[in-house]
């Protein structure tokens, strides 16, 4: 099995998107990377958070200086400095971002194994089109279907997941991560895929 730390390896001592849970995944024998979360800041900063506020703040309208005088603020670069050759999964969540200057990240750390995801259709399709240099993929193919699926790997929400769906993209050659993984002894069932999980699974199983 395949496991990928969401939000990176959390537990009672490091919180979710933290460099510290990041280190804790890379650290971590049965995780072959790490997924979290970016948003781009007013002036055009990429920083690592979830949700589009940091407590009252909206982070689009903020700079990352004026959310670093007030918050901990961590950015996609320091990620993507940490030495690994594991997976950086990475969920844009903003539906526009300042492409030239995100791909110009992505550029300066192409070494890295970079995979790109997102609901938003166009984000993915536009970075396509600038070649960016890293994998490509879409959220939830069967809430959010395109015709003809051209990227290199697909994120597919678990409980709506079928064996002929992992069958399609598998004879596509196109890579599957998994996410809404709940039940461990009941979800774990594709040995072809990447599991999101929030913690390492107690046990291994296979099909």
């Amino acid at each position: 099995m395949k496991y990928i730390a969401h939000r990176g390896l959390r537990n009672a001592q490091f919180k979710e998107n933290t460099l510290e849970a990041f280190i804790n995944a890379l650290k971590s024998r049965r995780m072959a990377g790490f997924e979290f979360d970016i948003r781009e800041t007013k002036d055009h900063e990429f920083i690592v958070n979830h949700n589009a506020f940091i407590k009252d703040d909206l982070i689009k309208f903020k700079t990352l200086k004026e959310l670093q005088q007030k918050h901990h603020i961590l950015t996609l670069k320091e990620v993507l400095k940490l030495e690994t050759n594991k997976i950086f999964l990475v969920e844009i969540k903003d539906s526009s971002i300042d492409y030239d200057k995100f791909i110009k990240i992505i550029n300066k750390f192409k070494k890295q194994k970079i995979y790109i995801m997102s609901f938003h259709n166009k984000v993915i399709y536009k970075l396509k089109e600038y070649k960016v240099p890293a994998k490509l993929g879409i959220l939830n193919y069967v809430l959010n279907s395109e015709e003809e699926y051209n990227y290199d790997f697909i994120c597919l929400l678990n409980n709506l997941t079928t064996p002929k769906l992992i069958d399609y993209f598998n004879k596509k050659n196109i890579e599957i991560f998994m996410y809404g993984v709940i039940n461990e002894n009941k979800d774990l069932i594709f040995e072809n895929t990447y599991y999101i999980v929030n913690q390492e699974p107690i046990k291994v199983l296979s099909n």
